[in-house]
């Protein structure tokens, strides 16, 4: 996917360890109810966040453009007839989206948003195919989190996250060089509100420090830390956005 300032790189949203996923659902399931009748889960990857929803909802859609991701959901899915039965897999943009209005009671994009191109087009179909009432629940990069988080480019070569001290906190050039954005609560409750999506709900979260050896050792600083004030420092956003009535 391209734009006119940058790359903007593909998600891999199963990379996150078991901490990682619970803790993103969990912080969403606070926020508002994971249930309903209906979801759009909007850039599903390989499925493992959806797998873990299906059992809340009568009926699934799950889309992605990443072909090899999807293939490695069918797969999956192809081992539990149960959630098979009510999951649907399309490769489908979240721009595109070709759903009938007042489709769906709640929308997932769980790591996505900082990936897609024309976001305000996206928010726009999202409201769309939203009932009124309906949700949007998402999590995304913190742009006040002092480390990258994505890969970055410099002269056609790719560097770890790790190489990104204080990179997001330097705008214009994590614009150039990062392959996704990164968000303000500001600014993306303000992108929301533009497309008719009311925010309901803000929160942080820390890393959950799934595969470092160090961070599991300090897990219990940065819990706390995700408990005060200085949560707003925390690596995502989790954002939960109404379509009003």
């Amino acid at each position: 996917m391209t734009n006119t300032s940058r790359h903007l790189g593909l998600g891999h949203g199963s990379a996150f360890g078991e901490r990682g996923i619970a803790k993103r659902l969990g912080t969403l399931g606070r926020a508002t109810p994971l249930t309903g009748r209906r979801l759009l889960d909007v850039g599903c990857g390989d499925g493992t966040y959806t797998m873990r929803l299906a059992g809340a909802f009568e009926q699934i859609e799950a889309i992605d453009i990443q072909r090899d991701r999807l293939e490695l959901f069918r797969e999956r899915l192809a081992g539990d007839p149960a959630a098979a039965d009510k999951i649907t897999i399309r490769e489908l943009s979240v721009t595109e989206l070709d759903y009938a209005d007042r489709s769906f009671d709640l929308v997932t994009a769980i790591e996505v948003v900082e990936h897609v191109d024309d976001l305000d087009a996206a928010l726009r179909q999202v409201h769309r195919v939203l009932t009124p009432g309906g949700r949007l629940a998402l999590t995304t990069p913190n742009r006040w989190f002092p480390f990258e988080t994505h890969g970055f480019l410099v002269r056609g070569k790719r560097y770890r996250p790790s190489r990104g001290p204080f990179l997001p906190w330097l705008v214009p050039l994590h614009r150039r060089l990062a392959d996704a954005r990164s968000f303000t609560a500001r600014g993306l409750t303000g992108q929301l509100r533009r497309a008719g999506l009311e925010p309901v709900a803000l929160d942080y979260i820390m890393p959950p420090f799934d595969r470092s050896g160090l961070g599991r050792r300090i897990r219990p600083v940065a819990d706390a830390i995700e408990r005060s004030p200085l949560k707003f420092f925390g690596m995502a956003l989790v954002v939960v956005a109404r379509k009003p009535d």
